[in-house]
């Protein structure tokens, strides 16, 4: 089994090599997911959702199990993204050029750091910028004081803010924290298979958060709906699940929010969409309710 790591920060994790299109190609080429954020068009978020284009992301530093390599892509597993389709990962393909060429283990002892901000600079051994890393990425350290950890990456050698890995929400329990990080993306775009800041799709928003906070959760909505406690509705808090399902929530689930009290759901809701707060009795998903779970206790 062969495994290597993410080494650019975001990497779109494609159905197959032949979805991508000419507007993904710069992209492909050099990583750089901001820019092509920034050239899509509004039919090009609703065709990555139609061809279901892009099927999740993996973050910098994620290992992935090499399945095989045809030409320029690789079919990977990504280790950290439980789902049904696969006990290795989740399955995708992936530009060779986004991924290292080895994963070489540190001989000594090392610890890991997540990172709970939108966004974190990592910077080289001189304190010059490297990249721009998003919430959720995981980093081994090395060493670290009071403004600085020291971290070993698919680049090397670098540091970042002690900052970075200071959640800057509180809450009663993990639920409230849960809720309270969700809310600083109150109006991040839809993005189908995206589960960073630059973008969500709504397990994907739902996975950054609890993946953020240090707790498993499943990638894909339906595999969240088949874990976790169930919860009735009468005992319902902040930082519960909340699903909705074909044929008036008897069917496939096909969405999941984030219960926000008093009624109120915090979800990514479609393409085109942004993240929202609204009331759950008077959303769309009112009439396909399926239940709810709990990951965070």
């Amino acid at each position: 089994m062969e495994i290597r790591r993410i080494k650019v920060p975001t990497a779109l994790v494609w159905s197959a090599p032949t979805v991508a299109t000419e507007t993904d190609q710069t992209y492909l080429q050099d990583g750089d997911l901001t820019a092509w954020l920034a050239a899509l068009q509004p039919a090009d978020r609703q065709r990555l959702a139609d061809t279901n284009g892009i099927v999740t992301e993996a973050l910098f530093n994620d290992r992935v199990v090499l399945d095989r390599q045809e030409g320029d892509w690789a079919h990977v597993f990504v280790t950290r993204q439980a789902n049904r389709l696969e006990r290795r990962g989740y399955p995708g393909w992936i530009p060779m050029t986004q991924l290292t060429t080895s994963d070489a283990e540190l001989e000594y002892p090392t610890t890991t750091v997540r990172l709970v901000q939108p966004t974190t600079t990592l910077l080289d051994a001189e304190q010059q910028p490297v990249l721009t890393l998003p919430m959720g990425t995981i980093l081994t350290t090395t060493s670290q004081d009071a403004e600085w950890i020291q971290v070993v990456t698919p680049l090397g050698s670098g540091q970042i803010p002690a900052a970075a890995a200071q959640l800057g929400v509180t809450g009663v329990d993990d639920g409230d924290r849960i809720l309270a990080l969700g809310r600083q993306f109150v109006n991040t775009p839809y993005l189908w298979g995206g589960l960073t800041p630059a973008g969500f799709d709504c397990s994907g928003f739902i996975y950054a958060l609890h993946r953020a906070l240090g707790i498993p959760v499943p990638r894909d909505a339906q595999d969240q709906f088949a874990n976790g406690y169930p919860v009735a509705p009468e005992e319902l808090t902040a930082g519960d699940l909340v699903f909705f399902a074909t044929d008036h929530g008897t069917g496939a689930i096909h969405h999941v929010g984030l219960y926000a009290g008093a009624g109120q759901i915090l979800h990514a809701p479609k393409p085109g969409g942004q993240v929202e707060e609204v009331s759950m009795a008077k959303s769309a998903f009112a009439p396909e309710y399926a239940g709810a779970r709990r990951f965070w206790q």
